[in-house]
């Protein structure tokens, strides 16, 4: 048995208008930590970039002690919990982290309207959930009371330990991501590999198997009319505050289908074996911007818009971190010249794509779908991979996805 941390999404019922105001509160002072801090560390973070300063402390420790201070010099915030506003400063320690070492710009600020209220409830204040029925349990928080959480199926892993929960409301109705540590029965490969290549709209095993995205057209047809007639409507009306909410409807309905379509696909592929080959994406220099510059403009720049909609709506991240903790092991390999290699006889020819869909080797004459194709051949890779750890003795085994919230917290 080993030891997994699994996050599960509850709709979150305040039952009151008392207990509602009392979240937003708090998401209110963690966007008013962030801001403080963030204010207060720019000019050293200047100075020191100029060289006219030694770098400033960012530990979470160091920035704790400063918020202890903030808190009993303001009123109101003794009103709140302290663990949960307290927390968001260990996400601003790591941002700032990342901008004292050059990785990142400077933590920018967060606005009421741009920012979506949220919190977090972290292990050191004691997470405490409790089951109501088979639909609903009960989440304890801090100085607002136990709040009803609802999910279909109910509490999937009712006997874990919760670790963490992150409230966040999404315009319509709060959400709690809680995580808990469960134990799960360790996943053995089977000794079969299944290789995925992940497209735009669609995935493609070696097996010969595709899983196309759901049909957004109707769906994203209507975001983009209410999206227009926003942008004609005054701001602060009621026209435009209703349009607003019809927005974020269909926003919300497109983010659903993309969400259940990457769970259901996963779950059927990691199904078929207990060895998956995935390919390397980096996925944010794939969906870059064509614009280019005044002087140095782009080609095509309206199709590769297009395209990195396309490859954004296939969630190419969502579908391998499920696949991690899905399937029993997880293989990543490069990419390069996977869609231009014939699978048949191994030679590598940009003019053996004839098309996006069929593949035809310009050497042995193998034709086939160009996505199947391209899966056999990151097969054959993990293969290759998998042989070299078992002549070297060495097996890299995944990892167990560890809690990061700050997809999640504000």
């Amino acid at each position: 048995m080993t030891k997994e941390i699994r996050t599960v999404e509850f709709v979150v019922l305040p039952a009151t208008k008392v207990k509602a105001k009392k979240m937003f509160q708090i998401a209110g002072a963690c966007r008013y930590v962030w801001n403080h801090f963030r204010e207060k560390n720019l000019a050293d973070y200047q100075a020191f970039k100029k060289g006219k300063a030694e770098r400033p402390q960012t530990s979470y420790f160091s920035l704790g002690v400063e918020f202890t201070k903030l808190r009993h010099e303001t009123d109101w915030m003794l009103e709140l919990p302290a663990n949960p506003v307290k927390h968001t400063l260990k996400h601003f320690a790591d941002a700032l982290k990342e901008a004292m070492a050059g990785k990142k710009g400077f933590p920018k600020p967060r606005s009421r309207k741009r920012t979506a209220p949220s919190f977090t409830i972290p292990g050191s204040a004691g997470v405490r959930i409790r089951k109501v029925n088979e639909k609903y349990s009960s989440l304890l928080i801090p100085l607002v009371g136990w709040v009803t959480l609802t999910r279909r199926g109910g509490n999937p892993w009712e006997s874990g330990t919760p670790k963490q929960a992150v409230l966040r409301y999404d315009g319509h109705r709060w959400r709690a991501f809680v995580s808990s540590e469960i134990e799960v029965e360790e996943k053995m490969g089977d000794g079969e590999v299944l290789g995925v290549d992940m497209n735009a709209r669609q995935i493609a095993t070696s097996d010969g198997h595709f899983y196309f995205l759901p049909d957004l057209k109707k769906k994203e047809a209507r975001r983009k009319r209410y999206q227009r007639r926003m942008a004609r409507q005054v701001k602060g009306s009621n026209r435009r505050k209703d349009t607003k909410k019809k927005l974020a409807k269909a926003s919300r309905e497109i983010a659903n289908v993309r969400k259940n379509w990457v769970h259901q696909t996963t779950k059927e592929i990691s199904g078929k074996c207990g060895t998956m080959v995935v390919e390397d994406l980096k996925v944010k220099n794939m969906t870059a911007s064509a614009k280019g510059t005044v002087e140095n403009p782009g080609k095509n720049v309206k199709q590769k818009a297009g395209l990195n909609r396309a490859m954004l709506d296939t969630a190419f991240g969502g579908i391998r971190r499920n696949l991690e903790y899905k399937c029993g092991r997880l293989i990543e390999v490069n990419p390069a010249y996977t869609s231009q290699t014939c699978s048949r006889c191994g030679y590598a020819e940009k003019e053996n794509r004839k098309t996006q869909a069929r593949f035809q080797c310009v050497s042995c004459g193998f034709v086939s779908n160009a996505d199947t194709n391209a899966a056999i051949n990151i097969r054959r890779l993990g293969m290759a991979q998998l042989h070299g750890e078992e002549r070297s003795g060495s097996r890299q085994t995944p990892a167990n996805r560890e809690i990061d919230t700050r997809l999640h917290d504000g």
